[in-house]
């Protein structure tokens, strides 16, 4: 069984969506002076591979510690889908044919794998792909509830954005996973795991994901 990090390194300096926080790890006590090494850390609950809970964007939609986290971990669909920068995913390239070639049912979790990750440290990472309503419309219809995206946003960054995709599915209480890696590298099912910090009351966390399959 292979065990395959999904999640972003967190480094000072490190790119973050436009406006939020900077990263940044300083040293608070040290080894020398102090007997023990202790970091500080600067960052915003959106840094790196990172979870978007309901109320990142709903008035009192559900905060981090609110999660069901039997829903952030099982068996997973990976969608790979062949993308240019700033498209627009469509429903239609789910399946040649009234999305013939994706199951009827999904499970609870379905990541959208672009490849854009490889451009996480370029400045092409703000124009990545993104999903259409359609597009996430139905991939909710057939039971996903965690939408996880290898892109800054399922919504585009780089160009005016009404946040379509974040308001319908966090709007039905979803949850959305963005900035994961390596997605291109896995097969069509695997089992993932994906834990954010326990952070009473806040909208979102940066999370430790990982896959496994065989």
């Amino acid at each position: 069984m292979q065990c395959i990090d999904l999640s972003h390194p967190i480094t000072t300096g490190m790119p973050v969506y436009p406006g939020d926080p900077q990263v940044a790890a300083t040293t608070a006590l040290n080894i020398d002076d102090d007997g023990a090494s202790v970091a500080r850390l600067e960052l915003g609950t959106h840094t790196g591979t990172h979870l978007d809970a309901p109320a990142h964007t709903v008035p009192g939609g559900r905060t981090v510690d609110q999660l069901d986290l039997t829903l952030l971990q099982g068996d997973t669909h990976i969608l790979h889908v062949q993308t240019r920068q700033l498209e627009s995913l469509q429903a239609t390239q789910l399946g040649a044919t009234n999305f013939g070639e994706l199951p009827e049912v999904l499970n609870s979790i379905v990541c959208v794998a672009t490849g854009w990750d490889q451009y996480f440290l370029s400045a092409l990472r703000e124009h990545h792909p993104y999903l259409s309503l359609e597009f996430a419309e139905e991939l909710w219809r057939r039971g996903a509830r965690v939408l996880g995206v290898d892109t800054l946003s399922p919504d585009p960054t780089a160009e005016p954005s009404d946040f379509l995709i974040h308001d319908f599915w966090l709007g039905n209480d979803g949850i959305i996973v963005e900035n994961l890696r390596g997605l291109t590298k896995l097969p069509d099912r695997v089992h993932t795991t994906i834990l954010p910090l326990p952070l009473t009351g806040l909208d979102g966390s940066p999370v430790r994901a990982i896959a496994r399959h065989s």
